[in-house]
């Protein structure tokens, strides 16, 4: 199939997201923070297609252009509130479609893409994975359950173990569905993604965790496949 169907079917998934959180905002009377949770999910998941779906990293420099300023414009409008309606200062959803593309250039021009291409999907996989579905839950422990408060940040011991928990679930399902890193110990292997996550998603500010989650999730990876 051409790969201008792909950004076509793509792009309209993108917008019906919107869409749809939108709906689940006015309509629903959703708040904010799960709507805007809405649209954290089913963008990271549908983002899992890039890589399967585009030989060309082009496209998906055109298609996060579009994300990037459609999400620039209604922030700086006040429209589509069910992202941007957030009372806290945060630069997560406009970072987002960065993040992607910079983790797909990272996937694209990997030596293990070209030494093996279904291995080499987990350096795409893993990121935004850990980012769509960990942070989320992070947040919704965090503000239900807290158990203690961080006095350097804002959040919050609940939240940061949950975070954790996931990753390593997320990691140990990514790493042995792929085969990545054979013959290493996929247990220690996770412990050190998901800490790494973690830690990073402690200490980000300001929704930077969406650019530094998927950055350190990398580097996790590269240490892991070139010292280890």
């Amino acid at each position: 199939m051409p790969q201008y169907i792909h950004f076509i079917w793509l792009s309209a998934s993108c917008f019906a997201i919107f869409a749809l959180a939108e709906w689940l905002y006015t309509r629903s009377k959703l708040h904010v923070e799960v709507s805007r949770n809405v649209v954290h999910i089913l963008l990271g998941l549908l983002t899992l297609f890039y890589p399967r779906m585009f030989t060309e990293q082009w496209w998906v420099l055109l298609l996060c252009g579009i994300l990037q300023f459609v999400l620039a414009i209604t922030a700086q409008k006040g429209k589509l509130k069910s992202v941007h309606a957030v009372r806290r200062k945060t630069n997560g959803s406009v970072l987002y479609p960065v993040v992607i593309y910079l983790v797909y250039l990272a996937w694209f021009y990997s030596g293990s893409r070209h030494n093996n291409i279904s291995q080499s999907y987990a350096y795409f996989d893993l990121p935004i994975l850990i980012l769509a579905l960990c942070d989320p839950l992070a947040t919704f422990i965090g503000t239900k359950f807290p158990m203690m408060k961080f006095r350097f940040t804002n959040k919050s011991l609940g939240g940061s173990l949950a975070f954790w928990a996931l990753a390593f679930l997320t990691a140990c399902f990514v790493l042995l569905s792929s085969h990545l890193f054979a013959g290493k110990d996929y247990i220690w292997v996770s412990i050190f993604i998901a800490s790494t996550a973690t830690l990073t998603e402690l200490y980000s500010k300001k929704g930077f965790d969406n650019l530094l989650i998927p950055i350190g999730v990398l580097v996790s990876m590269y240490i892991t496949e070139y010292f280890f």
